[in-house]
């Protein structure tokens, strides 16, 4: 709907670089959108360096860019290293859509409370095989507490272009048996003059202008109350 076109007229760009441009990921990311008959194009800046020419090129080619989960603090070093970020802002401003989750949803704003400091979510994790990261790119929650693994969650820069502190996966608890919402809640209290948004894991934030609205998936549980609309931090909602 946002892009005006029918399915088989849109070109997704898939920027997979928090996932270190795994061709599995990408195939789990974009299968759906391929199936409804979009075309499929990447730009794969993790070990390569294109021109800023190059750049330009494939991104003024897409109706979408699809940014995947994965290592937000990575993706967002690289592509403000590369000069990508600019040309991302540039896309935006004609009226490409930008669109992701987890990493791909923070990318978008002023920062995130990202998981970046798990070590699942290295490049030399992902890129040995010792993750499944073909999966959810979040790591699940321990099975006790003496499972729970020695990382903890940061505020990331993104690329500010849209205001604000998001925490995707805000009602779940990753591997180091940490409630996301417990700790945005503390990192909020530190960053006082930032926007906080928390997006649960089965939800999302459609932004049209100055218009937004939430969407959830079916039948998934969440963080929202449906009749009172409060908070249910064991995902009642």
């Amino acid at each position: 709907d946002l892009t005006g076109k029918v399915a088989k007229a849109i070109t997704v760009l898939y920027l997979g670089t928090a996932t270190y441009d795994r061709p599995e990921n990408r195939l789990k990311q974009t299968s759906l959108l391929s199936e409804r008959g979009c075309r499929i194009i990447s730009l794969d800046v993790t070990s390569k360096s294109p021109s800023i020419i190059q750049m330009i090129n494939v991104i003024e080619d897409a109706d979408v860019i699809l940014a995947s989960g994965g290592n937000t603090l990575f993706a967002c070093d690289r592509w403000k290293r590369l000069g990508l970020d600019k040309l991302l802002r540039d896309a935006m401003l004609r009226g490409t859509v930008l669109t992701g989750g987890s990493a791909g949803a923070i990318c978008w704003f002023d920062g995130g409370h990202s998981d970046s400091m798990d070590p699942d979510s290295y490049k030399t994790a992902m890129l040995s095989g010792e993750k499944d990261v073909v999966g959810d790119e979040s790591s699940a929650m321990p099975e006790n507490e003496d499972d729970a693994k020695t990382w903890e969650y940061i505020r990331v820069d993104s690329l500010s272009f849209l205001p604000g502190l998001v925490c995707p996966h805000h009602d779940i608890t990753q591997s180091n048996g940490i409630p996301r919402s417990r700790d945005f809640d503390e990192m909020m209290l530190r960053h006082s003059s930032e926007t906080g948004i928390g997006i649960d894991h089965w939800a999302g934030l459609e932004i049209n202008g100055d218009r937004y609205r939430v969407v959830s998936a079916k039948g998934k549980e969440g963080s929202v109350m449906s009749k009172t609309k409060a908070f249910s931090p064991d995902r009642k909602g």
